[in-house]
């Protein structure tokens, strides 16, 4: 009886460190956050949500890359040793979310090859995707939005995929998109996608949560649906003493965010607030046609500034501003210097 009760108590223990930790991830090969210094050429996209047209004509304009055919849904990196990064949210509301999924997949693959980088960094959309909001709303809203979420649903299934297996843990696109970093640091900007938190977070507390959550499996809780922190949080631009804080906490000059249209200028364009905010979402998805798409290029001048210019596919470029790089942000050659917050 004694051992009966002893092998009992070992099946529930491992049931509930089961349960407790779902979901195991190498933070090793993929950190919360990425850091990286000497980046001479940074490319940086927002809010895609399935639009493949509008991603094409920005990343061409950006000439970072090239649509390998008119009817193809898949691009040939030209970037070189440059670094992009996405904002997340890449599906929905667009008709080809798991085609530009596929894109983006290959381009890391592409540019790692040539010495570049490629750094997609969690949005909310993303989390919606995996926790179910996505085909709950697909099934229950009753607007014309029902179809923005099950254009998402047909991306997938009129390839022949099964949507549930593609998202699930073992499934190619479930484990990309848990493999997401939150957040970027380049050259002393903060990439993310929603924006600074309501309650200013280090970046190793702000990562240490991260990892906690996504570790616990449960994609409805934790940050993944905390609509004050860094993948929802909104109208926190508009507190100048709140920014500053963030900022300070987190040992950076500024943030490059996504996640709201217009947030500091009209929309469809790329805006900056201070030459420290800079939003990135332009609206490309037909769904809003808010624009036909568009990008921010950050390059290092000779005499050390870090030149921020706004470039679009039908509309002149435009310089937003300059800043003194600082001085953790050399690296001493022209390759990228990488570190990763664990």
């Amino acid at each position: 009886m004694r051992r009966i009760r002893i092998i009992f108590l070992v099946f529930l223990i491992l049931a509930i460190a089961s349960a407790s930790f779902a979901y195991q991830r190498d933070w090793i090969k993929f950190p919360a956050w990425h850091e990286i210094t000497g980046a001479s050429r940074v490319f940086v996209v927002g809010d895609v949500h399935g639009a493949f047209d509008e991603l094409t004509a920005t990343l061409e304009c950006l000439k970072i890359a090239r649509r390998t055919a008119p009817d193809s849904f898949r691009f040939e990196w030209t970037g070189e040793n440059s670094l992009l990064i996405m904002l997340g949210d890449l599906n929905d509301r667009g008709l080809h979310s798991k085609q530009v999924y596929d894109a983006v997949m290959d381009l890391e693959n592409q540019a790692a090859k040539q010495g570049g980088q490629v750094i997609c960094v969690l949005g909310n959309h993303e989390a919606m995707l995996l926790n179910g909001q996505v085909e709950e709303w697909a099934k229950t809203l009753t607007s014309h939005k029902k179809q923005h979420y099950q254009n998402t649903l047909d991306s997938f299934t009129r390839e022949g995929l099964d949507f549930h297996q593609a998202i699930s843990e073992k499934g190619l696109y479930g484990r990309w998109i848990r493999h997401r970093p939150l957040f970027a640091m380049v050259n002393g900007f903060m990439f993310v996608h929603g924006g600074l938190p309501n309650k200013p977070i280090s970046r190793s507390e702000l990562a240490a949560d991260f990892r906690d959550d996504v570790e616990q499996g449960d994609w409805k809780k934790g940050i993944f649906m905390n609509h004050e922190s860094v993948l929802w949080n909104r109208e926190w631009w508009n507190n100048d003493k709140l920014v500053e804080k963030n900022l300070q906490v987190l040992g950076v000059q500024g943030i490059v965010f996504g996640h709201t249209i217009g947030a500091l200028g009209p929309k469809g364009t790329i805006a900056q607030k201070n030459g420290k905010l800079i939003s990135a979402d332009v609206g490309m998805t037909p769904a809003y046609g808010n624009s036909k798409g568009g990008g921010l290029l950050i390059t290092t001048t000779a005499n050390g500034l870090m030149l921020f210019r706004a470039i679009y596919p039908d509309r002149p470029e435009q310089i937003l501003f300059s800043v003194r790089m600082p001085a953790s942000a050399y690296s001493g050659g022209s390759s990228l210097r990488r570190s990763v917050g664990r």
